[in-house]
Formats: C-alpha cells, structure tokens, sequence
C-alpha cells in the first residue's frame, strides 16, 4: 500500500471535514449576531436597563471580523490540498474571537447571572467538534476560569444585575456550571475520537477495497487474456507480464520444472535483465527457497540477504530485488514450476498480496494445464485424421467404380447398399476433413498478428452465400446490421468461419416456411453484438450444456439431416474465445434458437 497516498488522502478528508464546519460557522454566526442585534434593540424598548450601546458594539465587532472570515477562507481554498495546519489555525481564530465575544456579552447582561451562560456549553461542542482533545481541554479550562473570575470578582465589576440576585447565588450557579462543562468537554471529545477512529477505519477499509476489487479486475482480464491463447509461450509471457503489472512490482518470472524433476529452468521472465537470467538452469539441491517452494511452501521475505541462501546471491543484489513473493504452480497434485514477482522496496508485500497472487498462480496453473490437454488433443485428432483420410480417400474411389458398373452390372439391392456405404463414407470423410481444419486453424490463428475488421463486410460476403439456400428451402432470411458498428480484432477468416458455421446451422435445423436473422448490433456497454436467430426445431435444456463439445449432436438434430460432424459451434466457441468474446444460446425445443456473440471492439 502506498503511504504517502494514505496520508494524503487522511488529511484531504478532515481537511474537508473541518473547512466545511468553519464555513458553516462563519454563515451560523450572521444569524447570531443579526439575532443579538434584534433582541438588544428590543430589550431596551422594553425597559430591561441593558447598556445597549456597549452590546451594539460588540456584535457589530461580530460582523466586521466575520467579514473578515470570509475573505480568509477565500484565500485558504486556493491553498495547496494537503496544507491542514492553516485551517486548523483559521479555525482557532474563529473559536477564540467568539469566546472573547461572548463573554463580553455574558458580562454585559449579568455576569453569572447573565441567561446566555448556556451558549457556552454549545461552545465547548463546537470546540470538540473542530479541534483536537487537548485544544477542547485547553479552552474549557480557559472558560472554568473566566467564569471562576466571574465567581470571585464579579462584583466588582460594572455588570447588569438582576433584582434578587445574591451573591452565593453566584456559587450555585458556578460550580454546576463548571462541572457540567468539564463533563461536556469530556463527553464530545471521547465521541470524537471514537468517530474519527471509525473514520480512519472507513478510510482503510474503503482503500483495501478500491485495492481489492481492482487487482481482481485485473485478474478477470488476465484469465480472459491467457484463456484465449493457444501458443504456450505466449500464454507464459502473458502471465508474467500481468502480474508485474497487477502486483505493482518491477520484476516476475515463471520457471518450470524439468522432466527429472531436479532442476527448474526461466520459462518467462519480466523485468528480469539478461545478467540474471544467464544461468541456464537453477538445480533444486543447491537452491533451497527453490527447493521448499516446489515441495509446497510459500515464500515471502521482506527484506533478502545472503543469509537467504540464494543459490545465486549475487545476481539477487545487482538485480536490485528487495524483497519477494514465491508460489508452486500447481495442478490438483501436480507441481509444473514455480511462479515470482520482485520488487525493489523492502516489505512490498502485504497479505492480501499473497492472496491476490495466489489465485493468479493457480489460474495460470489452470490455463497451462489446459492448453496442454488442448495442444495434446489437437496433435492427436490431426495426427488420426491424417493417418485416417488417405484410406478413407482410397475406399470411396474403390465404391465409385463399384456404383459406377466398372466391374460390372449391379443389382438394385446391391447398389443400393455401395450407395449407403459412399454416403456413410462421405459423412466421415467430412469429420476428418473438419478436423484438419480445427487443427489447422488453432494453429493459424494463434500465429498471426490480429488487426481490426469490420464484422459488417464479413457479414456481406456470407450473406450473398446464403440467402440463395434460404430461398430454395422457403425460409425468409433477414440481415440485419446497425450503422457505424465499431471494428473488432481479429482475422477475417476467423469471421467468416464464425457466421458461417451459425448462418448454415440455422438454415439446416429451420423448415421450410421459417425465419431465419442474422443481426450485427452495438451494445451500451460499446461490444459488438453478433446474433443468429432461427423459428428451427430448437434445443431441448438437458441438451444445451454439450452443444460445445466436440463431435456432440442433439438427437432432433440428427432426425433432420444426418449430415454433421457436430464441430461448427466448437468451432464458434474457440473463434469467440480468442477474440475476446463470450457466447451464449437461448433455445425453445419446436420454437427455434438464439445464438449471441459478444465481442470487445478494437482499441
């Protein structure tokens, strides 16, 4: 956490909190004086005998000086944010003139006996209110003592007095007085600082928070970074990068276990000069941080020396780390390597950082494990569809000499039966011919630089392709597309594959007479929203949650056409997920479907 911008924020919030109750006390005391001022004027034409010149003076003396006041705490707002000293010094000049004023108009109108004694108990919780404990403490020990003057040498002074008034009177009004005021000023102030306790604990809390939910943010868009990459090393430099920035640190590294499991190697490294990284391999038995780490533990220092036993202590100190932050990268049981971040400050790292790094360590595990299974899949369905299609190509080209009578005539029943067989064949063929080109694509798309493109013309070319199927099967096919649609990152043919795999499904599970609409529309939150919606046979629920699985076909969907590899909307899944995007189907079995993608639009 950043102490100077705690502390800055500190101050700026009972900065504000004391000018805005010295503002309110300068408008307070217009009405104060304009009031006193009334009941003066109206006192003496009712024959009190009040020396009304003397308490004209006075509250006109109240006036002037909160003129004063005013062109003051005009000068003091255009100080610097954080300067507090001077309101804190502004208000005890407003807190001081008051008192002085209303003790000359307490003397005035009698002293002790004067009936504005009790507008110095609001002084003292004003005063509590303002300023600190021990300025309360000070200035109601300032007012017991005025008032204890009052006691012994009121008398004496030219005071209004009030017919009956004696003078152990005075005691009996004093002493309650002064203990009631002391207890005040005890009361205010403790509810003060427990207040302005609560405050601070506000202020912390409420900056854990704002800390807290933007690392997790981050961290949303970190998963959603790496979980749309599909080359491993990038997925690495990804994750490295992330959490430097997300931590807040100068450095971070991943280094990954060997096959023997005895040493670790720099995966991805940020931050990391090349000096640091010459050794090409650290061995865990010389290397015990490293070591504890894989076995399990956390590590976390503040404050690194050679008594750490870095297996390259050296290389830690010109690096310029000064202290870090050590999680295993594991899967369920399976450790994968280990995972870094440095930083330059001693004691960077506080427990909600571990926290916070933690969940980014296993989310990577997660994502690396999973490009894994998917980079193994891939290379064994490419590796089987390769084996497979030469045969496969070799067996159809045998059935058509057979259908086409070059090895003689053929019974109706006997051709009935090569033509099941080509059929068959032909579908199969189709599943391993999709298969190459998931395959292929995954490694296409991973490999190429990503540009903007406008979904709009995209959606053009695939709607001349297949309006002319909607109309020979009688479905009306509607675009439609909003004006100014903003451009999304990616490839054009990542494009083309999405809406065609969504427009042709629509069109093969609608019947005739249907509706099939394809719209391209801007949201409020600025995505780029692609809709494919069909009157089709729909989905039933219990089917839904496979449709994005591969090979998966819903049993209504193989009763209308026994054409499909059940691979198109894996490949609509895996387009939108590198693009950034999400998707998501509402179905209605007999009704139709509604296919979303919503995807980021281009920086």
């Amino acid at each position: 956490m950043d102490l100077g911008h705690e502390l800055i924020r500190r101050q700026l919030f009972f900065r504000r909190e004391l000018s805005e109750r010295v503002y309110w006390l300068i408008t307070v005391r217009w009405f104060i004086a304009g009031a006193g001022l009334l009941l003066t004027l109206g006192a003496a034409r009712l024959g009190f005998g009040l020396p009304v010149v003397r308490l004209v003076a006075v509250f006109l003396l109240v006036f002037l000086f909160n003129l004063f006041f005013v062109w003051l705490g005009r000068r003091l707002e255009r100080l610097p944010s954080e300067d507090v000293r001077r309101f804190q010094l502004f208000a005890h000049t407003q807190v001081s003139l008051d008192l002085a004023s209303l003790f000359l108009v307490i003397i005035l109108t009698g002293g002790l006996a004067s009936p504005l004694l009790i507008f110095l108990t609001f002084h003292v919780v004003l005063i509590s209110l303002l300023l600190s404990p021990l300025s309360c403490l000070v200035y109601t020990l300032l007012i017991i003592s005025v008032l204890t003057a009052l006691a012994l040498f009121g008398g004496s002074l030219p005071l209004f007095t009030i017919p009956g008034w004696a003078l152990s009177q005075r005691w009996t009004t004093y002493l309650p007085l002064a203990a009631g005021l002391m207890v005040l000023a005890y009361l205010t102030t403790s509810l003060k600082l427990t207040l302005r306790f609560k405050g601070r604990e506000m202020l912390r809390v409420s900056r854990e928070l704002e800390l807290s939910t933007t690392k997790l943010t981050s961290i949303y868009e970190m998963v959603k970074e790496i979980g749309g990459l599909n080359n491993f090393q990038e997925l690495l430099d990804s994750a490295v990068r992330n959490a430097a920035r997300i931590m807040g640190v100068k450095a971070c590294s991943i280094k990954l276990l060997d096959q023997e499991q005895n040493s670790l190697r720099f995966a991805a490294t940020y931050g990391l000069s090349q000096d640091y990284l010459s050794a090409e391999r650290i061995d865990l038995s010389r290397s015990n941080v490293n070591r504890s780490i894989i076995e399990g533990s956390l590590f976390a220092i503040g404050q690194i020396e050679e008594k750490d036993h870095f297996q390259y202590p050296e290389n830690i100190r010109k690096e310029g780390i000064a202290s870090m932050l050590c999680l295993p990268l594991k899967y369920e049981s399976r450790t994968l390597g280990v995972f870094c971040v440095y930083s330059g400050r001693q004691e960077h790292f506080i427990e909600s950082d571990v926290s916070h790094f933690s969940m980014m360590s296993d989310l990577t595990a997660l994502a690396m494990e999973r490009l894994r299974r998917e980079m193994a899949r891939t290379w064994f369905l490419n590796k089987s569809a390769h084996q497979l299609r030469s045969p496969l190509a070799a067996v159809q080209s045998m059935l058509k000499v057979f259908t086409g009578g070059y090895l003689g005539d053929l019974n109706d029943q006997q051709l009935q039966t090569a033509q099941r067989c080509e059929q068959r064949l032909a579908l199969l063929i189709d599943v391993v011919n999709d298969l190459l080109r998931v395959a292929a694509d995954r490694e296409s798309f991973g490999n190429r630089a990503f540009h903007p493109v406008d979904p709009a013309a995209v959606l053009a070319s695939v709607r001349d392709l297949y309006a002319g199927q909607a109309r020979e099967k009688g479905l009306e096919f509607v675009v439609q597309v909003d004006p100014d649609l903003p451009r999304v990152n990616g490839l054009e043919e990542m494009f083309d594959d999405l809406l065609t795999n969504m427009v042709s499904n629509a069109i093969k599970y609608t019947p005739a007479g249907g509706r099939v609409t394809v719209g391209l529309t801007r949201q409020d939150d600025g995505r780029v929203c692609i809709q494919v919606a069909d009157t089709g046979i729909g989905i039933p629920e219990a089917e839904r949650a496979r449709l994005f699985t591969e090979f998966f076909r819903g049993e209504e969907a193989k009763e209308v056409s026994e054409a499909g590899t059940g691979l198109g909307l894996v490949i609509v899944k895996e387009i939108t997920a590198r693009l950034g995007g999400e998707i998501s189907v509402t179905s209605q079995p007999g009704q139709g479907s509604r296919f979303t993608c919503l995807l980021p639009p281009a920086p």
